[in-house]
């Protein structure tokens, strides 16, 4: 899981075939479907997300995408203080449900981010952008059920990504994990649970993946150098938890 330190402060484009890991930022994101198959996963809840379809995560929140086929779709990112009026909204509060699957004016919906995605492209006064995005939000908000946000578990996750960031090489467990944080192992397995939809073992075995998968792509390494500059405890542990998450061996990314 990634947290990422965005800098641009808008950026709305048409993505294909997206697939991004577990990440947060402090931006808002949303995707609207044009076609094909996108599987969602925002705060622990995932969903597969068709044409028309249309997802929102609120700052700090974990989400993912992965593609199963094909897809096409509008990704909106933007930072809170492009809409000032919804402050309350997206840092008090959270969706029940980030995902809208049934729009209740799918056409006046599509016109808007078609509006939106084109002002942009051209550069024209943001303004007008924003005017269009604060269309989008409030259809979006009015369509989804709010309830109130545990504002520091926010803090906490960001944390915990920020310190995994910097030693998921080492040997850590959970009770290290928590020790360092200052928090109990319990409480840390909670957030985990609740915000990452993961346990913290699948995380750490994900985030040393990725790390390794880089490392076979772009390195001269062997793939038992890569095997413990991941993290990994051994040579049976990389290989199961790689094949597990890539559907291939390491060897084979290697070769």
């Amino acid at each position: 899981m990634i947290y990422q330190n965005r800098t641009e402060y808008l950026s709305v484009k048409i993505t294909k075939n997206n697939c991004y890991p577990a990440h947060m930022h402090r931006q808002i994101e949303i995707f609207y479907v044009l076609d094909g198959i996108i599987e969602i996963t925002i705060a622990g809840q995932k969903k597969q997300l068709k044409k028309g379809m249309t997802s929102i995560a609120f700052p700090n929140m974990v989400h993912a995408t992965h593609t199963l086929d094909h897809s096409s779709a509008i990704m909106m990112i933007f930072n809170d203080d492009l809409l000032p009026d919804f402050y309350n909204e997206f840092h008090m509060q959270k969706p029940s449900s980030p995902f809208i699957t049934q729009l209740q004016d799918p056409e006046q919906f599509y016109f808007q981010v078609s509006k939106f995605l084109e002002q942009v492209q051209k550069n024209t006064d943001i303004r007008f952008s924003k005017g269009y995005l604060y269309l989008i939000v409030s259809m979006i908000l009015s369509q989804v059920t709010l309830v109130k946000q545990d504002a520091a578990s926010a803090g906490i996750c960001q944390n915990i990504s920020s310190y995994l960031n910097l030693h998921f090489t080492e040997e850590l467990n959970l009770s290290q994990l928590a020790d360092a944080l200052g928090y109990s192992k319990y409480h840390i397995s909670h957030i985990f649970k609740e915000n990452f939809g993961c346990s913290y073992n699948d995380y750490l075995k994900r985030i040393r993946s990725e790390h390794a998968m880089g490392l076979l792509s772009h390195s001269d390494m062997t793939a038992t150098e890569i095997c413990f500059a991941s993290g990994f405890s051994s040579l049976r542990s990389f290989y199961r938890a790689f094949r597990e998450i890539y559907g291939v061996t390491p060897r084979s990314i290697h070769s």
